[in-house]
């Protein structure tokens, strides 16, 4: 028995379109509509003439449920329409009709991936007269309900109903009028900077909106700009076609600044410039949107125009040669850009001066930032990152030329030994800086108005700027505080307490809830030992403008009290319980009062001890040695002034004033 077998391909439409790359979002519910268009327009240019487009028209009417909900789109031109030869080339799969003008033969399948059945109605000249055709476009059968009947040709053209989406591409067309304009605008950029193009205009329920007029009135300035980029060898030449448009104008709802790969007419792949140009608005209205066009990219792209296939090299070549030219025409945006990071390097190179040790005046740091980098502190991290690798190039140099024995190990070890020295210098030089910012701050917290009601916070206030209340070692480190303010041995001690219960800082105390305000029990980072003979140093603080003291309550007992209360208990301990060091009667203590030397507190010190007055000061000192107690009063005033006199060498060594 013979078996017949049908050779050649059999068609299967139904997988064709199911295997189209086109996912319900966005960007993708428009595919549809732009496809219409795009075919609009061929038919305008057929019926008419590339040069005379300017006699095409095409209406976008767009319909919406009863709810207001968008749900498709009807595309009327006054094309050719469907004659017997575009009807056949629609009826083939694959069809190569428009093959010189980039026609896939497929984009009318997008349709029926988005709609179940799309409608259909043309008016043609078949030569000797004018004929109507009407079908619906089906999977089963793409002209179903096939009719023809007479017409008046004068009125050729055609009418797509995009109506209704399937549910899931409905739900992700946008709602608004304007926001469908401005993703026609930017996908059909390309025709609207010629001079002669097709009508087109988009139509809802109250508002007719030209697109061309829309994109006229808008653009802002344009430029167009040309370069060659190597492609499969060939030098291919290369159009960037750059526009200052609303924001609004973009391809999805970021309305940021795009570039866009075009072709045959039509925009097929964005990229973002907001990282590139380092704005995300111009003069906050304003955006960039680049198309770039080439015969390269035209018989390159996709069937479904959605990308190109060419290698990624290629394309980062074009894109790249495409974003300086970006650059060149927002030069004048971009150097505000420049002028606002410049700024923020000359703060941070004052704020901290170990940035001084970065190669480059301000100018010259600033244009190396990306034009994205625009925050104070992604600025400080580049500039940290910067001097890293700074350091890290000479220290690597230095390594190699002892390690190959170079000639230049010499001119490489005093070349490294400098950025050590100038390392060093710059982070001394923050340091330092950082102490008169502080200072700043004392200085600025000392503006006080005692017929205000901030007398019982300022006190708290001037305590937490030298050292933060409630807190001891084991919440900070030693550069977290400001004990310097008060005196420079205090920089680098390592425990103390601030604002903490007796109870927290030695063993079994008699007043358990007292709290000293600074209490520091050892001598300093690298100087700790067992040594009983070390000071404890004690910081009390008082509200200023105060003068209600008495003999019973005034600071010098208070700290008296809180001496007697640590050589009682014996044993100073951490906030755990762990035992620091021992307390002996011959202990030394140095008390810091930091008040107001008011009439009453000067009878309480004459009453209490032989206090001396510093000579040029309103500072008051006493050395008790029956209770081996050094005590010294000072003003708020005079700490600082005190605190800036130690430093003022350092200040103007690098060239601040205090």
């Amino acid at each position: 028995m013979d078996v017949r077998v049908q050779t050649g391909w059999d068609n299967d439409p139904a997988g064709r379109i199911r295997n189209l790359s086109l996912s319900p979002n966005a960007k993708n519910s428009l595919f549809p509509l732009f496809e219409a268009v795009m075919n609009s327009i061929h038919a305008v240019e057929d019926r008419f003439g590339k040069d005379n487009l300017s006699k095409g028209e095409v209406s976008i009417e767009l319909h919406r449920t009863e709810s207001g909900d968008m749900e498709g789109f009807t595309v009327s031109d006054n094309g050719i329409g469907f004659n017997e030869s575009n009807l056949q080339s629609f009826r083939r799969m694959d069809s190569r009709a428009k093959e010189k003008i980039g026609g896939k033969g497929v984009g009318r399948l997008v349709w029926l991936k988005v709609l179940d059945e799309v409608r259909i109605k043309s008016v043609y000249d078949d030569g000797s007269s004018g004929r109507s055709v009407s079908f619906d476009f089906k999977i089963s059968n793409p002209t179903d309900n096939l009719t023809f009947s007479p017409a008046d040709r004068s009125t050729a053209g055609s009418i797509i109903q995009l109506t209704p989406y399937k549910r899931d591409y409905a739900l992700h067309i946008p709602k608004k009028a304007s926001t469908i304009t401005n993703r026609l605008l930017a996908h059909f950029i390309s025709y609207f900077i010629n001079i002669s193009h097709p009508k087109i205009t988009v139509c809802d329920v109250d508002a007719e909106i030209d697109l061309f007029d829309a994109f006229s009135d808008s653009v802002e300035r344009d430029e167009d700009y040309r370069f060659n980029v190597s492609v499969s060898g060939a030098s291919e030449d290369f159009v960037c076609h750059c526009f200052l448009l609303p924001k609004a104008i973009s391809d999805d709802e970021r309305s940021t600044n795009a570039l866009y790969l075009g072709a045959n007419g039509r925009a097929v792949k964005r990229f973002d410039m907001d990282g590139v140009i380092g704005l995300k608005a111009i003069d906050n209205k304003f955006a960039f949107l680049g198309y770039i066009e080439s015969s390269a990219l035209d018989d390159s792209v996709n069937d479904t125009r959605t990308d190109f296939s060419l290698s990624e090299d290629e394309v980062e070549s074009i894109v790249d040669q495409a974003k300086e030219r970006v650059k060149e025409f927002l030069a004048p945006e971009l150097a505000e850009i420049r002028e606002k990071q410049t700024g923020i390097v000359t703060a941070l190179r004052i704020e901290h001066p170990r940035f001084l040790s970065i190669q480059g005046n301000d100018v010259e740091i600033a244009e190396t930032l990306h034009y994205g980098t625009n925050r104070k502190e992604d600025i400080f991290v580049e500039m940290s990152r910067q001097s890293l690798r700074q350091y890290e190039r000479r220290k690597n140099a230095f390594k190699r030329s002892i390690e190959k024995k170079l000639p230049d190990v010499e001119a490489k070890a005093k070349e490294y030994v400098a950025e050590l020295k100038q390392e060093s210098v710059s982070s001394l030089a923050e340091y330092v800086m950082k102490r008169k910012l502080v200072l700043d701050v004392f200085e600025e917290s000392l503006k006080f108005k005692p017929d205000t009601d901030q007398e019982s916070e300022y006190e708290d206030v001037l305590h937490d700027i030298i050292c933060p209340l409630r807190s001891t070692s084991s919440d900070l480190d030693y550069d977290d505080h400001n004990l310097w303010i008060v005196d420079d041995r205090l920089a680098f001690y390592s425990y103390f307490n601030s604002d903490t219960r007796m109870e927290k800082q030695v063993s079994d105390p008699a007043h358990p809830k007292d709290r000293p305000d600074v209490s520091i029990f050892d001598l300093g980072l690298g100087f700790e030992n067992e040594d009983k003979s070390s000071p404890i140093t004690i910081v009390e603080f008082k509200r200023p403008k105060i003068d209600n003291y008495t003999l019973e309550k005034n600071p010098i007992t208070q700290v008296r009290k809180y001496v007697e209360d640590m050589r009682k208990s014996g044993e100073a301990i951490k906030y755990d319980g762990t035992p620091i060091r021992s307390i002996e009667e011959t202990t030394p203590f140095m008390c810091h009062i930091i008040a107001d030397v008011t009439p009453r507190l000067r009878d309480v010190m004459k009453a209490l001890g032989n206090f001396h007055r510093k000579a040029g000061s309103n500072t008051y000192y006493s050395w008790d040695s029956s209770y081996s107690i050094f005590i010294e009063v000072s003003s708020f005033k005079d700490v600082l002034e005190s605190a800036k006199s130690r430093n003022r060498a350092f200040f103007e060594r690098i060239g601040i004033s205090v």
